[in-house]
This record gives structure tokens, C-alpha cells and sequence, in this order.
């Protein structure tokens, strides 16, 4: 599985080839295939094995305070920001691929609902969804991907960038809701 990874990181994915994880594996191209028998079956055993790896480095969330959440994330993308970028990318080219990336955007949003769950309750149903969305935009790996990769910010700089980002989709909400920061802590 760590080969597989491996080569999905440095290769397109239509050069990750069974044959490649067997030689990068130290294994034969026949062990490969009685494991994960397709491409995609090797896809969705990594994404099965990887996925577990993942939710653990990012953690439950701690705390709605914005300085936690993008620390948080900025750990989370140090470590899994480039698996998470490549699945993405190329969710196209694979169903298992696609598969893959829906169920990290379905965690990532699952994981910011709850952390925000008691801002989230306090905002009238109709502007919840939209509340939720930026949030989930601003804390997303490819927010994180232009600051730290297009526009050349530090961590540090990415970080604090997503933290006030952060404050500032839950001030928007607050004054649009009619409800004070006080009301809202």
C-alpha cells in the first residue's frame, strides 16, 4: 500500500501500473493482482487503507475557535495536502479515484459541521447551508494549495490567512443574521 501511495504521488495516474507497485513493492506483479486483481480494485484498497491514516492526523475537531481549526488543518495538509491534491486532481481518470475524493470531501465537510456545530445551530435555517459552505471552502486543502503552492506563502503565512478567513465567514454570518459576536460565543 505505502508503494502505491508512493507512485500516486509522483506519477500521473495513468502510469501507476500494477507492475510498478509490484517492482517498487519487492513483490511479484502475480501478488499484486491476487490482492487488488484491477487498477481500480488497487485504488480502493489504498483509499481503504490510506483513509483511516488520514482522519487520524486531522483529528476530532477540538474547537470552533478559528486559530485551532486552521491550525488543525494545517497539519492535516503538511501531511496528507499532497495525496489529497492528486486525488482530486485526477478524480476523473478512475471511479475508485472518484469515489476517493467524494468521501474526503464529504469528511472534511462532516468534520467542520461539527466543529462549528454550535455557531451552525444558532444561524437561521436559511442561511445555515450557505454558512457551512464557506466554511468548508475556506478550510479546503485546494484554499490551502494556493496559498502555500500558486502564491508562495509560508505555513505560518497560510495559517493565519485561513484563520482570519475563518473569523470572517462567522462575522459575515453573525451581522447577517442580525445576531451579535456575543450572542454567538
Amino acid at each position: 500500500m505505502q508503494a502505491t501511495l508512493e507512485l500516486f504521488v509522483e506519477r500521473p495516474f495513468e502510469l501507476v501500473t500494477l507492475a510498478a507497485v509490484a517492482e517498487r513493492a519487492g513483490v511479484g506483479m502475480q501478488t499484486v493482482i491476487r490482492r487488488v486483481g484491477t487498477k481500480d480494485g488497487l485504488v480502493e484498497a489504498v483509499g481503504e487503507w490510506v483513509a483511516p491514516q488520514v482522519r487520524a492526523a486531522l483529528g476530532a475537531p477540538l474547537s470552533a475557535d478559528p486559530a485551532v481549526v486552521a491550525a488543525a488543518f494545517r497539519r492535516h495538509y503538511t501531511q496528507w495536502g499532497a495525496v489529497l491534491e492528486r486525488t482530486q486532481s485526477q478524480e476523473d481518470s478512475s471511479p475508485a479515484l472518484q469515489v476517493s475524493a467524494e468521501n474526503g470531501r464529504t469528511a472534511h465537510r462532516r468534520w467542520i459541521a461539527a466543529a462549528f456545530a454550535d455557531f451552525l445551530a444558532t444561524v437561521p435555517a436559511p442561511a445555515r447551508g450557505p454558512a457551512l459552505a464557506e466554511l468548508v471552502a475556506v478550510t479546503g486543502v485546494e484554499l490551502w494549495l494556493v496559498l502555500t503552492k500558486y502564491e508562495g506563502l509560508s505555513p505560518d503565512q497560510a495559517e493565519d490567512t485561513v484563520t482570519t478567513l475563518i473569523s470572517a465567514c462567522l462575522g459575515r454570518t453573525r451581522a447577517a443574521t442580525g445576531h451579535s459576536r456575543k450572542d454567538q460565543l
